[in-house]
């Protein structure tokens, strides 16, 4: 029997707002588009569009575009772009009708340049781009799939075509050059700290700490029958040298505990257990209430993330807190390079995904009461694992997000092989622009992090294997079949969105700067082109092979080298990863140790003879200098005893520093003092173990007998 109607709540909402012959639009197969439409493109017109007059224009390009299977970013993308500019085009020339919008008047002088002057080119080649593919491609559908009656009625709906030609305008040309300008500055100012972007396994271990408290502490409140709250502490490393106290609680005993803030049916719902807060439904988390420093000489700074959650960045901040904060929050986003020209309101910590990042609900509703921070340890950890293997990986492969996602446990996709005796490890996925699996080679370090993410996995699903689920990225009309996809979460594959905000959480504080001052934040595809320069332009790998590895077909270099053998590909990565995986230390090792030191030193000293004496010791680099020369915590810097003082006059200005930004209210520049401050006195602790090891060197051992044995 045939479906009168579509089935989706939307239709019945948009009775009277939107066109009804439009809702009912179906396809070859008899389907109500809208019922197949994606949910965000629902609330997106639902939030913004519904009192203006290309309503409808929108839904009719949302409902192709899901006919052609088109993902939902590009078509998100499509309709947030139209829907702004023509709110702009709109007001500027007081239009309230599409009937009164002219495209070879209004629409030319806002690409020509002759109108919102303060508009990017990119902004204007955006537009040209989703407008004129919406016109053809809306055109297209309907004279290919509507009878000739049905085709005058959408027309009413179909954006109009220009007649002028786009090629008179500079705005594309400028677009792209603005574009790969800005680009290659924040790459620039990614690459020389490459170290410290993989240094997340620092953040990663530190997380791991948090959760491994948290659930001793659980086992202990349900093997000894304690009552919650209880509080405790743990020291972190010698690197980190502060103390964290923490308060664990559950849902009820929280309620319980601030009764002044919840309702009488809510503390009573508590004390009984019901409803939310039955067993079944409750949870535990924890309170962060101070950081102590263990060192006398050490300033506490607390969890890396605490000021996420103290300014309200995680999740979709705009509905849950008033619009009062809202310009505050935007400043402190806007602080650390988190705003783009294309969001109104960013939510750079909001994954999208049930379990990564985003706190429960209970947290989000009740963190106000609490006194400290109130952390929900879970999504915390899972967004951490997850963004410290996509690090990993975008900075020793150079994939794209969409090919790191395709990443599964099955034979198919990982592959070992031996190349000289060496093992080697890589994983197949498909690249942008192909349609066939290639190779993508993995470094050892990486293959542990994807066991890591696997035993994490196993512990959520509470399952030897990992479940197969269906692809839900870009272009997964290539992956029909559901695997055991690495990336995913409480049944479902990550997408993008996921990812970015876990990298993002995991890098948060880090900072990056372009050499005019502009805050970099961390993008998947910056990774990539900082994999590229490192490969290249330090590694001296040849870019022949690196082209290889990033799957790329057009660069115009290739042409001098010939095509490298599979072999040559593989053992070049593998240097590659020995290179970069030496940028990372475990905890314990991060001062390094005097013998370390001393062999390195003495190693530069056969290879080199000459050296530069820099801040605090002597450079070791044969080649361009790694930190721009920035040499305070340089990994190719060996530390001198002898210059010591250096150091010494390092921390106290670092202090002048950051009590005089702390009077002028630059936040970043204090945390960058601190930084400076914090690197100097490691330093100092290189140079004391350094000396302790020469004195010992000399030291000649006297040995008796003991007369009892």
């Amino acid at each position: 029997m045939t479906q009168p109607f579509p089935l989706t709540e939307w239709y019945e909402k948009w009775m009277g707002q939107m066109d009804e012959k439009l809702m009912c639009l179906q396809n070859s197969r008899g389907e109500f588009l809208i019922d197949k439409m994606d949910e965000r493109a629902f609330t997106y017109l639902h939030n913004n569009c519904l009192k203006y007059d290309w309503k409808n224009h929108l839904l009719l390009i949302l409902l192709i575009e899901t006919d052609r299977n088109k993902d939902i970013i590009t078509s998100y993308n499509t309709i947030s772009t139209l829907h702004t500019r023509f709110k702009d085009i709109f007001t500027l020339f007081s239009l309230t009708k599409m009937i009164e919008f002219d495209v070879d008047i209004h629409l030319y002088q806002y690409l020509k340049g002759d109108v919102l002057p303060h508009d990017s080119n990119n902004k204007r080649a955006k537009l040209y781009s989703y407008y004129s593919a919406s016109v053809y491609n809306v055109n297209k559908w309907i004279y290919n799939q509507l009878s000739v009656d049905d085709q005058e009625y959408y027309k009413q709906y179909v954006l109009s075509p220009f007649s002028f030609d786009v090629r008179v305008f500079a705005f594309n040309k400028l677009a792209i050059e603005e574009a790969q300008t800005i680009r290659k500055d924040e790459t620039d100012a990614i690459v020389p700290h490459l170290p410290t972007i993989r240094e997340a396994n620092f953040r990663w271990n530190q997380m791991k700490r948090l959760r491994d408290a948290f659930y001793q502490q659980i086992k202990k409140v349900e093997s000894e029958g304690l009552s919650l709250p209880i509080e405790f502490y743990y020291d972190e490393p010698e690197r980190i040298n502060e103390r964290f106290h923490f308060r664990l609680w559950d849902k009820p005993s929280f309620v319980l505990n601030h009764q002044a803030d919840f309702s009488e049916n809510t503390i009573k719902l508590a004390t009984q257990r019901k409803g939310i807060y039955s067993n079944d439904n409750n949870a535990n988390f924890l309170e962060f209430i101070c950081a102590e420093p263990i060192a006398s000489d050490w300033e506490a700074n607390g969890l890396w993330f605490n000021e996420l959650i103290e300014h309200h960045m995680l999740g979709i901040w705009y509905q849950s807190r008033p619009k009062e904060e809202h310009s505050t929050i935007l400043n402190f986003l806007l602080l650390w390079g988190y705003q783009s020209e294309n969001e109104s309101k960013p939510t750079p910590f909001n994954s999208r995904h049930k379990g990564i990042l985003t706190p429960s609900t209970f947290i989000t509703l009740h963190k106000d009461k609490a006194e400290g921070l109130l952390i929900d340890v879970e999504p915390f950890y899972t967004a951490c694992t997850f963004g410290l293997l996509a690090i990993d990986m975008l900075t020793t492969t150079g994939a794209r997000a969409n090919e790191l996602l395709q990443i599964n446990n099955t034979k198919e996709c990982i592959q070992v092989k031996k190349v000289n005796n060496k093992l080697h490890y890589s994983y197949k996925a498909i690249p942008k622009g192909r349609d066939t699996l290639e190779e993508y080679y993995l470094s050892k370090q990486t293959m542990e992090h994807i066991q890591t993410v696997s035993r994490m996995l196993r512990e959520h699903y509470k399952d030897d294997r990992i479940p197969s689920v269906p692809y839900r990225d870009e272009r997964r009309h290539l992956f029909p079949q559901p695997l055991p996809y690495y990336f995913q979460y409480a049944g479902k594959s990550i997408r993008k969105s996921a990812l970015h905000s876990s990298i993002r959480f995991l890098l948060h504080g880090l900072i990056f700067e372009t050499q005019n001052g502009k805050s970099v934040t961390i993008k998947t595809h910056l990774l990539r082109h900082a994999f590229a320069t490192e490969a290249v332009q330090r590694q001296k790998m040849p870019i022949d092979i690196v082209a290889k590895i990033l799957h790329q077909k057009d660069l115009e270099v290739t042409g001098y080298y010939s095509a490298p053998t599979p072999t040559q590909i593989a053992a070049s990565v593998s240097e590659l990863h020995d290179v970069i995986a030496s940028y990372v230390d475990i905890d314990e090792a991060y001062i390094r140790s005097p013998q370390e030191l001393q062999k390195e030193l003495d190693t530069y000293v056969e290879k080199i003879g000459v050296f530069n004496k820099v801040l605090g010791g002597t450079c070791v680099a044969d080649f361009v200098c790694p930190t721009k020369m920035q040499c305070l915590g340089c990994r190719a810097k060996v530390p001198e005893p002898d210059q010591e003082d250096d150091l010494l006059e390092v921390i106290q200005l670092s202090k002048d520093m950051e009590m005089r930004f702390k009077q002028l209210g630059l936040e970043v520049e204090v945390r960058k003092a601190k930084e400076m401050e914090k690197q100097a006195k490691i330093e100092l602790k290189e140079i004391n173990l350094i000396k302790k090891y020469r004195e010992e060197r000399q030291y000649a051992p006297i040995t008796k007998r003991n007369p009892f044995r």
